[in-house]
């Protein structure tokens, strides 16, 4: 089972990609964009400009990557590495998104912090940020005026397009927090890109990095002053600070779902077909379905405690053989990415009316009128007794009701009345006696009126 990336995306980078698509004029962007962009533009400046990593050349980095694209359920990016100073990384592309990493980078992080910087750039593909980033980094650096775009940028939406990126940048520090099995890395690639070369020749303190990140939010939330001067200074960032992106790693790392999330990789790493704990979708993705869809989603997700429970009365518009309810653990309503034991029991409720025969046992000696008695009257008597004797009953009565004349209501043998039982209003599908008299009126012309009773 692939990780779901909606498991561990940031909820501000939700909130704030929401807030992107609502700018006005962001669908128009996008659209000129996608009408000018040309993706194998990239393929032609990596090709020709950087090295590409392979099986071939530089061997240990693709080495790297491929148990991370396993871990996250994508497929593995071209790699490259270029010529820099500048310690970065970076994702680009769309349908074939790649990876670029500088020298800089390596010269600046140890090696066995390369697979942290490769989960958080994979991280970013699996939130499907790729797009939309590219887009960003194109409008942000002043290419639209290349691209004739320029006319359709305006601050409100460059300023969502810096605030998004940075909000990006949480989740793909939580991919590679996954993939790793705790935020330790994380924060240590965050204290060298802050400025702890791996040349300086003293340990890291991740937890007096912790601290100063700790300190910083203190400072920040002391006044509103304070957090003015933060968004005036850093609003045109398209990454988050150093010190506040570890904290905020960090402490996502000692939640119960990031340990439940990292115990379904490392699961998924090995191979294990039996997860003991697994994320459940929201109690109402399962509601309305098929009972055979479900329950075969639930097995399939590894579950293995999974009843059904038959409810025989229809509540609104609801189809036969659909879920009406599901229970996990003992809950009916609980959120996308709930955390549920293999063995906790589900219990899956579903519609499916009484068959005719289960309603017969349940009415002995009774039959079921087919229909109800307002859609009886105006039809031909003949054809209503015809349906009634289908149905089981053997007593009819028959009068005329004599009329002057007929009409589009009033039509010659259409019935004027009928009861069941002495009961002339009752519901489609009400059981009655299967000896009850059927009491039928019709109409029929006065001039050709005669006894106006018969029974049979």
């Amino acid at each position: 089972m692939a990780i779901d990336p909606e498991l561990f995306i940031h909820d501000s980078d939700r909130s704030a990609l929401s807030a992107l698509q609502a700018i006005p004029g962001f669908t128009q962007v996008l659209k000129a964009f996608m009408k000018i962009w040309n993706e194998k533009q990239y393929k032609i400046l990596n090709m020709s400009t950087f090295v590409r990593v392979s099986d071939k050349q530089m061997a240990k980095y693709r080495e790297m990557l491929i148990p991370i694209c396993s871990k996250l359920g994508i497929a593995v990016p071209e790699l490259y590495v270029a010529l820099s100073p500048v310690a970065n990384a970076y994702t680009s592309g769309d349908t074939e998104p790649f990876i670029v990493m500088t020298s800089g980078l390596i010269n600046t992080v140890p090696e066995e912090l390369i697979p942290t910087v490769l989960a958080h750039e994979c991280g970013h593909i699996a939130c499907h940020h790729v797009l939309y980033t590219t887009m960003g980094k194109m409008i942000l650096n002043g290419a639209t005026d290349l691209l004739g775009l320029s006319s359709l940028i305006t601050t409100p939406l460059q300023m969502a397009f810096y605030y998004w990126m940075r909000c990006s940048e949480y989740s793909a520090d939580r991919a590679a927090a996954v993939c790793d099995g705790g935020a330790g890395n994380t924060v240590d690639v965050c204290m060298r890109l802050a400025g702890f070369d791996k040349n300086i020749p003293v340990e890291p303190n991740k937890k007096a990095f912790m601290a100063q990140a700790l300190s910083y939010r203190k400072m920040m939330e002391s006044s509103k002053f304070n957090k003015t001067m933060e968004f005036l200074m850093f609003n045109r960032m398209n990454h988050p600070l150093n010190a506040v992106r570890a904290l905020e790693c960090y402490e996502w790392a000692k939640t119960d779902d990031f340990k439940h999330l990292a115990e379904f990789a490392k699961e998924n790493s090995v191979g294990m077909e039996n997860h003991r704990y697994i994320p459940v979708q929201a109690s109402s993705h399962y509601v309305d379905r098929d009972l055979n869809a479900v329950v075969n989603e639930f097995i399939a997700n590894g579950f293995t405690n999974i009843r059904s429970e038959r409810v025989t009365e229809r509540a609104g518009l609801t189809k036969e053989n659909s879920v009406v309810m599901v229970s996990v653990d003992g809950k009916t309503d609980f959120p996308f990415g709930t955390w549920v034991f293999f063995e906790a029991p589900i219990v899956i409720t579903y519609f499916m009316p009484l068959s005719y025969e289960e309603e017969s046992a349940i009415h002995p000696g009774e039959v079921k009128v087919p229909n109800s008695s307002s859609s009886y009257l105006g039809k031909p008597y003949q054809d209503v007794i015809a349906e009634l004797k289908a149905a089981g009953f053997e007593n009819f009565t028959l009068s005329e009701q004599a009329d002057l004349r007929m009409g589009l209501l009033i039509k010659e043998g259409g019935i004027a009345r009928i009861a069941i039982d002495h009961n002339d209003r009752f519901d489609k599908g009400t059981w009655f006696r299967k000896k009850s008299v059927v009491d039928i009126r019709y109409h029929i012309m006065a001039d050709k009126a005669g006894s106006g009773f018969l029974r049979f």
